[in-house]
């Protein structure tokens, strides 16, 4: 066997910057809330896969080109890390810089500085994604603003990529004397193995946590190492004779047309979406680059100016964009819809084409910076950014004790500071008999005449706790004692909240399963008279004993007056009356605008909460929070001079 190894050069194809620049345009419309666009955070997937082609190839040219029988001296590691980091570390850290001078100049709310505590010494690190993935999604995250680095996750995993694959590559190309092509097959089929592994941990992480299957660095290499084999098949044949080289363009086509299909129909919790979806979306973009680098209708197309200009800069636009997304809202700007994401993009095109000019290009090119220079910037411009991070957010105050995680099951009582207090409770009719729904038929007898309360007990969600401080001291004002077992991430009913998919959602795992035995286990602990009960989790779909039941249809119309003919059991077991307070619209706040849907769905639990209130024959009210909060239609963000819900127009 011959130990020569023919190697066709790469060189620089305008076509794949084209490419770069479909990837960006998906992540911009993504996070522009664009309609239709739902999936085009897989745009990050199409960067993933031609980042690994074209750096496996870049590796491997090297390695083939150090001798004449290749060996893997040809792998200069020193020079190699070298150059990415010019590439890829001055751009992120500036834009770590830009982040926290719009921090200091009143940008971000308490919440968005308080993530940036955490998020920039990891993303100076480079491990931002496994940050994430060890915080995990907690309910009040999931509540408040996002992260003006929460992007970077991304840029985690192709660094960490680009600090091992070479380092592997450069193991296995090194063992034993064999000739190239047999090194070649043993590495090639190494990385295989690898990219199997690394979607069957995907597939099987995503079913217990979709965060840890998203942002891991081993469930997303199977992108990347689909890249790398590219490389490995596209070595010593780049363009394909013109029979196959049709084939080729058809075959990039088609893959560009699944690609506009995936970034319309996928989300983030789709459940094909791990891996199949994943793999899928890589799959298409290696079609998509064998048909760019051969001459025809599909690489002149990506060639084009305006991809290639766009694709060059492609990566400060995605470093840029997502502050300047943040920064730019309908607050500040006026604006909303296609103008204000017309504004958003004009901006971060400008901030990312100076930012090309005179930070990328001089520095990757050496002009502005040489090693020794490097040496002594890099760890000073690491402890000014550390330390203005710690200067901007030293001084912050703990997040609201209503979005704090909680035990299911702790609950919280105020007593009346008097001797004289005893605890009552009320000897109203009892409910209807064990699991049975509430009844439709209205009672004939007339309700009891309403007497004050001794000891109320509030619970459901966050929402519910946000009244606890000042509902507490109102009512022990007044000589009534208060109890809390509100939870954020619970709600009142039993079963999983679910997404728009039918996924049962995954911060309110732990409290679901646990509803019936917190509920009883408060009633018993507070011996309350009156159970104030408010939650928003009902206006979602929910899984009930692995049935996936829809807000609105008539099975999860049932479903619903079951369920909450139970809690009303529970609640009322030692003789309380169960007031159900309605729940407000949502309005427009600075983490997030209104939603339209959401605010429908609201309205029809109160509907139902209404209806159940008049019908059911037990101790149950319902009290219409809603008209208090919302006494004009829009629901208004300010009542009676105060302000309300500020934070996210809910709480």
């Amino acid at each position: 066997m011959s130990t020569s190894l023919h190697t066709e050069p790469l060189g620089h194809v305008p076509a794949l910057d084209g490419i770069r620049a479909l990837a960006v345009v998906a992540v911009l419309v993504f996070h522009g809330d664009v309609t239709g666009a739902g999936g085009g955070f897989l745009g990050v997937s199409v960067f993933f896969t031609l980042s690994g082609f074209l750096i496996t190839s870049l590796l491997l040219r090297e390695w083939a080109a150090g001798t004449g029988a290749p060996t893997a001296a040809g792998i200069d590691l020193r020079r190699f890390w070298s150059r990415r980091f010019r590439r890829l570390l001055p751009a992120s850290w500036l834009t770590v810089g830009l982040v926290l001078l719009l921090g200091w100049a009143g940008a971000w709310d308490t919440e968005q500085l308080r993530a940036l505590r955490g998020d920039v010494p990891w993303s100076l690190a480079e491990l931002v994604n496994w940050h994430f993935i060890i915080e995990g999604t907690s309910y009040g995250a999931a509540q408040s603003s996002p992260s003006p680095l929460e992007h970077f996750w991304s840029l985690a995993i192709e660094q960490q990529f680009y600090v091992l694959l070479p380092a592997l590559l450069m193991l296995l190309l090194a063992r034993g004397d064999g000739p190239p092509r047999r090194r070649l097959r043993t590495a090639a089929v190494v990385l295989a193995a690898l990219a199997v592994a690394s979607a069957v941990a995907n597939g099987l992480l995503a079913g217990g946590s979709v965060d840890r299957a998203y942002f891991g660095t081993d469930t997303r290499a199977a992108e990347l190492l689909v890249g790398a084999l590219l490389a490995f098949a596209m070595l010593s044949k780049v363009r394909l004779e013109d029979r196959w080289r049709r084939v080729a363009v058809a075959g990039g086509a088609l893959a560009t047309a699944v690609l506009v299909v995936l970034f319309h129909t996928a989300s983030l919790t789709s459940r094909w979406l791990y891996p199949w979806g994943l793999l899928l979306t890589a799959g298409c973009t290696a079609a998509l680059v064998v048909g760019a680098v051969q001459r025809g209708p599909l690489a002149s197309a990506l060639a084009l100016r305006p991809m290639v200009l766009l694709g060059r800069i492609s990566y400060g636009v995605y470093l840029l964009h997502w502050p300047v997304f943040l920064w730019l809202d309908e607050a500040r700007t006026g604006l909303d819809g296609a103008a204000l994401f017309a504004v958003r993009v004009v901006v971060s095109l400008a901030a990312a084409t100076a930012m090309y000019h005179l930070v990328e290009m001089p520095i990757r090119t050496g002009r502005r910076i040489g090693t020794t220079t490097a040496r002594v910037a890099v760890p000073c411009a690491a402890v000014v950014l550390l330390a203005g991070s710690f200067a901007l957010t030293r001084d912050l105050p703990p997040p609201p004790d209503f979005l704090q995680p909680r035990d299911p099951g702790e609950v919280q009582i105020r007593e009346v500071p008097t001797t004289t207090t005893t605890t009552t409770t009320t000897s109203l009719p009892p409910p209807t008999t064990a699991g049975a729904a509430p009844t439709t038929t209205p009672t004939t007898a007339p309700p009891p005449p309403p007497r004050r309360p001794q000891r109320v007990l509030l619970v459901g969600d966050s929402v519910a706790a946000s009244l606890e401080d000042a509902l507490g001291d109102a009512l022990v004002e007044r000589g009534i004692s208060f109890a809390t077992a509100a939870t954020p991430g619970c709600g009142l009913l039993t079963g999983d909240p679910a997404d728009a998919q039918g996924t049962p959602l995954e911060f309110t795992s732990a409290c679901n399963g646990a509803i019936p035995e917190v509920q009883s286990g408060a009633v018993s602990d507070v011996g309350p008279d009156l159970v104030v009960a408010l939650s928003t989790w009902e206006a979602g779909d929910r899984v009930v004993d692995g049935t996936w039941y829809q807000v609105g249809t008539p099975a999860g119309t049932d479903m619903m007056r079951r369920l909450y003919g139970e809690t009303i059991q529970r609640l009322s077991a030692r003789g309380a009356t169960v007031a159900f307070l309605t729940i407000p619209d949502f309005v427009d706040s600075r983490t997030r605008p209104a939603d339209t849907e959401t605010n429908r769905r609201l309205r029809y639990v109160n509907d139902l909460l209404v209806d159940i209130g008049a019908t059911y024959l037990g101790p149950v009210t319902t009290m219409r929070l809603d008209r208090i909060v919302c006494p004009t239609t829009p629901c208004p963000t300010q009542v009676e001079g105060v302000t309300l819900r500020p934070g996210d127009g809910a709480h």
